[in-house]
Protein backbone atom coordinates (compact mmCIF):
# COMPACT_ATOMS: atom_id res chain seq x y z
CA UNK A 1 0.00 0.00 0.00
CA UNK A 2 2.79 2.41 0.95
CA UNK A 3 4.57 1.57 -2.29
CA UNK A 4 1.47 2.46 -4.31
CA UNK A 5 1.14 5.79 -2.49
CA UNK A 6 4.80 6.61 -3.20
CA UNK A 7 4.38 5.70 -6.87
CA UNK A 8 1.24 7.83 -7.05
CA UNK A 9 2.95 10.94 -5.69
CA UNK A 10 6.35 10.38 -7.33
CA UNK A 11 5.53 12.04 -10.71
CA UNK A 12 4.24 15.11 -8.91
CA UNK A 13 7.33 15.32 -6.74
CA UNK A 14 9.55 15.01 -9.81
CA UNK A 15 7.54 17.70 -11.62
CA UNK A 16 7.69 20.19 -8.76
CA UNK A 17 11.38 19.51 -8.23
CA UNK A 18 12.11 20.13 -11.89
CA UNK A 19 9.88 23.23 -11.92
CA UNK A 20 11.63 24.60 -8.84
CA UNK A 21 15.02 23.99 -10.42
CA UNK A 22 13.82 25.70 -13.62
CA UNK A 23 12.59 28.74 -11.70
CA UNK A 24 15.83 28.94 -9.72
CA UNK A 25 17.90 28.66 -12.89
CA UNK A 26 15.79 31.33 -14.62
CA UNK A 27 16.20 33.66 -11.64
CA UNK A 28 19.95 32.97 -11.59
CA UNK A 29 20.31 33.74 -15.31
CA UNK A 30 18.25 36.93 -14.95
CA UNK A 31 20.48 38.08 -12.09
CA UNK A 32 23.52 37.37 -14.25
CA UNK A 33 22.05 39.31 -17.15
CA UNK A 34 21.28 42.29 -14.94
CA UNK A 35 24.75 42.20 -13.38
CA UNK A 36 26.34 42.40 -16.83
CA UNK A 37 23.94 45.21 -17.76
CA UNK A 38 24.82 47.20 -14.64
CA UNK A 39 28.54 46.72 -15.19
CA UNK A 40 28.22 48.26 -18.65
CA UNK A 41 26.06 51.24 -17.73
CA UNK A 42 27.31 54.55 -19.07
CA UNK A 43 26.16 58.16 -18.84
CA UNK A 44 23.51 58.55 -21.54
CA UNK A 45 22.39 62.08 -20.69
CA UNK A 46 22.69 64.98 -23.12
CA UNK A 47 25.23 67.77 -22.51
CA UNK A 48 22.37 70.15 -21.68
CA UNK A 49 21.21 68.07 -18.69
CA UNK A 50 22.28 69.47 -15.32
CA UNK A 51 22.00 67.50 -12.08
CA UNK A 52 21.51 69.55 -8.91
CA UNK A 53 22.26 66.89 -6.33
CA UNK A 54 20.69 67.32 -2.89
CA UNK A 55 20.38 71.02 -3.65
CA UNK A 56 16.72 72.05 -3.67
CA UNK A 57 15.12 72.55 -0.26
CA UNK A 58 11.80 70.81 0.36
CA UNK A 59 10.71 73.18 3.11
CA UNK A 60 7.85 71.22 4.60
CA UNK A 61 10.21 68.24 5.08
CA UNK A 62 13.32 70.30 5.92
CA UNK A 63 15.40 68.20 3.53
CA UNK A 64 17.18 68.63 0.20
CA UNK A 65 16.11 66.97 -3.04
CA UNK A 66 17.97 66.17 -6.26
CA UNK A 67 16.54 67.47 -9.51
CA UNK A 68 17.65 66.99 -13.12
CA UNK A 69 17.13 69.89 -15.53
CA UNK A 70 17.18 69.58 -19.30
CA UNK A 71 17.28 72.63 -21.55
CA UNK A 72 16.99 72.42 -25.35
CA UNK A 73 20.18 72.51 -27.48
CA UNK A 74 19.51 76.07 -28.62
CA UNK A 75 18.82 77.41 -25.11
CA UNK A 76 22.18 79.16 -24.67
CA UNK A 77 22.41 80.29 -28.30
CA UNK A 78 19.11 82.17 -28.07
CA UNK A 79 19.00 84.42 -25.03
CA UNK A 80 15.45 85.69 -25.53
CA UNK A 81 13.21 82.69 -26.21
CA UNK A 82 11.06 81.25 -23.44
CA UNK A 83 10.06 77.60 -23.21
CA UNK A 84 7.24 75.41 -21.94
CA UNK A 85 8.15 73.36 -18.88
CA UNK A 86 7.50 69.69 -18.13
CA UNK A 87 7.88 68.34 -14.58
CA UNK A 88 8.41 64.59 -14.21
CA UNK A 89 8.29 62.67 -10.95
CA UNK A 90 10.56 59.62 -10.60
CA UNK A 91 12.81 62.01 -12.47
CA UNK A 92 16.05 60.08 -12.01
CA UNK A 93 14.72 57.92 -14.86
CA UNK A 94 14.29 60.81 -17.30
CA UNK A 95 17.67 61.23 -18.99
CA UNK A 96 20.38 58.83 -17.89
CA UNK A 97 20.77 55.04 -17.66
CA UNK A 98 23.48 55.55 -15.06
CA UNK A 99 21.22 57.60 -12.78
CA UNK A 100 18.30 55.22 -13.24
CA UNK A 101 20.40 52.03 -13.06
CA UNK A 102 18.26 50.85 -15.96
CA UNK A 103 16.70 52.05 -19.20
CA UNK A 104 16.08 55.80 -19.12
CA UNK A 105 13.04 57.39 -20.78
CA UNK A 106 15.16 59.24 -23.39
CA UNK A 107 13.28 62.49 -22.86
CA UNK A 108 16.34 64.48 -23.89
CA UNK A 109 16.84 62.43 -27.06
CA UNK A 110 13.21 62.97 -28.08
CA UNK A 111 13.37 66.75 -27.62
CA UNK A 112 16.82 67.00 -29.21
CA UNK A 113 15.39 65.31 -32.30
CA UNK A 114 12.47 67.74 -32.28
CA UNK A 115 14.93 70.63 -32.14
CA UNK A 116 16.90 69.24 -35.08
CA UNK A 117 13.68 69.03 -37.09
CA UNK A 118 12.68 72.59 -36.26
CA UNK A 119 9.84 71.48 -33.98
CA UNK A 120 8.90 72.98 -30.58
CA UNK A 121 11.17 72.27 -27.61
CA UNK A 122 10.73 72.42 -23.85
CA UNK A 123 12.58 72.57 -20.57
CA UNK A 124 12.16 69.37 -18.53
CA UNK A 125 12.60 69.06 -14.77
CA UNK A 126 13.11 65.54 -13.42
CA UNK A 127 12.37 65.32 -9.70
CA UNK A 128 14.06 62.48 -7.81
CA UNK A 129 11.79 60.23 -5.79
CA UNK A 130 12.12 60.31 -2.01
CA UNK A 131 13.59 57.48 0.04
CA UNK A 132 10.03 56.80 1.22
CA UNK A 133 8.52 56.93 -2.26
CA UNK A 134 5.14 55.55 -1.23
CA UNK A 135 4.56 58.30 1.34
CA UNK A 136 5.62 61.06 -1.06
CA UNK A 137 3.47 59.69 -3.87
CA UNK A 138 0.30 59.11 -1.85
CA UNK A 139 -1.98 62.16 -1.66
CA UNK A 140 -4.39 61.01 1.05
CA UNK A 141 -3.59 59.40 4.40
CA UNK A 142 -5.06 55.90 4.51
CA UNK A 143 -4.55 52.60 6.31
CA UNK A 144 -1.79 51.53 3.95
CA UNK A 145 -0.02 54.90 4.08
CA UNK A 146 -0.43 56.55 7.50
CA UNK A 147 2.58 58.80 6.78
CA UNK A 148 1.35 59.94 3.36
CA UNK A 149 2.30 63.50 2.45
CA UNK A 150 1.59 63.53 -1.29
CA UNK A 151 -0.71 66.54 -1.01
CA UNK A 152 2.08 68.58 0.60
CA UNK A 153 4.56 67.34 -2.00
CA UNK A 154 2.19 68.34 -4.82
CA UNK A 155 1.84 71.82 -3.31
CA UNK A 156 5.63 72.11 -3.03
CA UNK A 157 6.08 71.30 -6.72
CA UNK A 158 3.26 73.66 -7.74
CA UNK A 159 4.58 76.56 -5.66
CA UNK A 160 8.16 76.46 -4.34
CA UNK A 161 9.80 74.35 -7.05
CA UNK A 162 7.94 76.03 -9.90
CA UNK A 163 8.80 79.48 -8.58
CA UNK A 164 12.48 78.49 -8.36
CA UNK A 165 12.50 77.11 -11.91
CA UNK A 166 10.65 80.16 -13.26
CA UNK A 167 13.11 82.45 -11.47
CA UNK A 168 16.22 80.72 -12.83
CA UNK A 169 15.24 79.67 -16.35
CA UNK A 170 13.49 81.34 -19.28
CA UNK A 171 10.14 79.64 -18.91
CA UNK A 172 6.64 80.18 -20.16
CA UNK A 173 4.82 80.30 -16.85
CA UNK A 174 1.13 79.93 -17.68
CA UNK A 175 -0.74 76.68 -17.01
CA UNK A 176 -1.23 75.90 -20.70
CA UNK A 177 2.56 75.61 -21.09
CA UNK A 178 3.18 73.66 -17.87
CA UNK A 179 2.98 69.85 -17.83
CA UNK A 180 3.10 67.37 -14.95
CA UNK A 181 4.03 63.75 -15.59
CA UNK A 182 4.86 60.46 -13.92
CA UNK A 183 4.78 56.68 -14.10
CA UNK A 184 3.01 54.08 -11.98
CA UNK A 185 2.55 55.61 -8.53
CA UNK A 186 3.84 58.96 -9.75
CA UNK A 187 1.55 58.59 -12.78
CA UNK A 188 -1.31 58.52 -10.30
CA UNK A 189 0.21 61.62 -8.68
CA UNK A 190 0.30 63.35 -12.07
CA UNK A 191 -3.46 62.81 -12.28
CA UNK A 192 -3.89 64.07 -8.70
CA UNK A 193 -1.77 67.17 -9.29
CA UNK A 194 -3.64 68.04 -12.47
CA UNK A 195 -6.87 67.90 -10.47
CA UNK A 196 -5.58 69.55 -7.27
CA UNK A 197 -3.65 72.39 -8.96
CA UNK A 198 -5.46 73.09 -12.24
CA UNK A 199 -4.32 76.72 -12.31
CA UNK A 200 -0.68 75.57 -12.34
CA UNK A 201 -0.67 72.40 -14.45
CA UNK A 202 -2.48 72.68 -17.75
CA UNK A 203 -1.28 69.37 -19.16
CA UNK A 204 -0.51 65.88 -17.83
CA UNK A 205 1.32 62.76 -18.98
CA UNK A 206 -0.32 59.99 -16.96
CA UNK A 207 1.55 56.73 -17.57
CA UNK A 208 0.53 53.38 -16.04
CA UNK A 209 -1.29 55.15 -13.18
CA UNK A 210 -1.47 53.21 -9.89
CA UNK A 211 -4.97 54.38 -9.06
CA UNK A 212 -5.50 51.45 -6.69
CA UNK A 213 -3.59 53.48 -4.07
CA UNK A 214 -6.84 55.34 -3.26
CA UNK A 215 -9.10 54.72 -6.23
CA UNK A 216 -12.44 56.04 -5.04
CA UNK A 217 -11.20 59.34 -3.64
CA UNK A 218 -9.00 59.96 -6.67
CA UNK A 219 -11.74 59.26 -9.19
CA UNK A 220 -14.15 61.48 -7.23
CA UNK A 221 -11.97 64.52 -7.97
CA UNK A 222 -13.35 66.78 -10.69
CA UNK A 223 -12.45 69.93 -12.58
CA UNK A 224 -14.73 72.78 -13.55
CA UNK A 225 -15.69 73.18 -17.20
CA UNK A 226 -13.53 76.29 -17.31
CA UNK A 227 -10.47 74.35 -16.21
CA UNK A 228 -11.25 71.40 -18.50
CA UNK A 229 -11.50 73.62 -21.54
CA UNK A 230 -7.75 74.34 -21.55
CA UNK A 231 -6.32 70.92 -20.59
CA UNK A 232 -4.30 68.42 -22.64
CA UNK A 233 -4.11 64.95 -21.08
CA UNK A 234 -2.12 61.97 -22.38
CA UNK A 235 -2.89 58.60 -20.76
CA UNK A 236 -0.94 55.42 -21.53
CA UNK A 237 -0.47 51.87 -20.30
CA UNK A 238 1.43 48.79 -21.47
CA UNK A 239 -0.44 45.98 -23.19
CA UNK A 240 0.85 43.43 -20.66
CA UNK A 241 0.35 45.45 -17.46
CA UNK A 242 -2.68 43.48 -16.32
CA UNK A 243 -6.40 44.05 -16.19
CA UNK A 244 -6.39 46.36 -13.14
CA UNK A 245 -3.74 48.77 -14.46
CA UNK A 246 -5.22 48.80 -17.95
CA UNK A 247 -8.72 49.22 -16.55
CA UNK A 248 -7.76 52.17 -14.38
CA UNK A 249 -5.92 53.91 -17.24
CA UNK A 250 -8.98 53.51 -19.46
CA UNK A 251 -11.19 54.73 -16.61
CA UNK A 252 -9.25 58.00 -16.43
CA UNK A 253 -9.51 58.42 -20.20
CA UNK A 254 -13.24 57.68 -20.20
CA UNK A 255 -13.82 60.07 -17.29
CA UNK A 256 -12.44 63.01 -19.26
CA UNK A 257 -13.99 61.83 -22.52
CA UNK A 258 -17.43 61.80 -20.92
CA UNK A 259 -16.79 65.32 -19.63
CA UNK A 260 -16.44 66.53 -23.19
CA UNK A 261 -12.70 66.66 -23.91
CA UNK A 262 -11.97 66.41 -27.63
CA UNK A 263 -9.33 64.27 -29.34
CA UNK A 264 -7.19 67.41 -29.51
CA UNK A 265 -7.23 67.56 -25.70
CA UNK A 266 -7.28 63.90 -24.72
CA UNK A 267 -5.30 60.91 -25.96
CA UNK A 268 -5.10 57.27 -24.86
CA UNK A 269 -2.27 54.99 -25.94
CA UNK A 270 -1.86 51.26 -25.35
CA UNK A 271 1.85 50.49 -25.72
CA UNK A 272 2.00 47.14 -27.56
CA UNK A 273 4.02 44.16 -26.31
CA UNK A 274 5.18 45.94 -23.14
CA UNK A 275 4.60 45.49 -19.42
CA UNK A 276 5.17 47.65 -16.35
CA UNK A 277 8.72 48.90 -16.88
CA UNK A 278 10.84 51.76 -18.16
CA UNK A 279 10.89 50.83 -21.85
CA UNK A 280 7.09 51.16 -21.82
CA UNK A 281 7.39 54.72 -20.50
CA UNK A 282 10.21 55.51 -22.95
CA UNK A 283 7.95 54.53 -25.84
CA UNK A 284 5.03 56.37 -24.25
CA UNK A 285 6.92 59.66 -23.92
CA UNK A 286 8.06 59.48 -27.55
CA UNK A 287 4.37 59.49 -28.50
CA UNK A 288 3.20 61.94 -25.84
CA UNK A 289 5.69 64.72 -26.56
CA UNK A 290 4.78 65.57 -30.19
CA UNK A 291 1.06 65.28 -29.36
CA UNK A 292 1.39 67.70 -26.43
CA UNK A 293 3.40 70.17 -28.53
CA UNK A 294 0.83 70.32 -31.33
CA UNK A 295 -0.65 73.79 -31.56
Amino acid sequence: MKKKIVLFFLPGLIFFSMYGAYRYYGHYKEEQRRAVYYENLVDTSSPTVTVLRDSILVGYRNEKKTIHIYVPPNYDRDSTSRYPVMYFMDGESSFNDLENMGPEWQIDEVINAASTNGQPTAIVVGINQAEDRDAEYTPFINEDNPDAHGAEFAKWVATDLKQWIDGNYRTKQEATTTTIGGISRSGMMAYYMLMAHPDVFGNAVIQSPAMWVDHDRLMAMNLTNTHLSSKKIFVSVGEYEGSMMIGHAKEIYNKFKEQGLSDRQLHFEMIPNEGHWHVTWRKSFALAYPWLMEQ
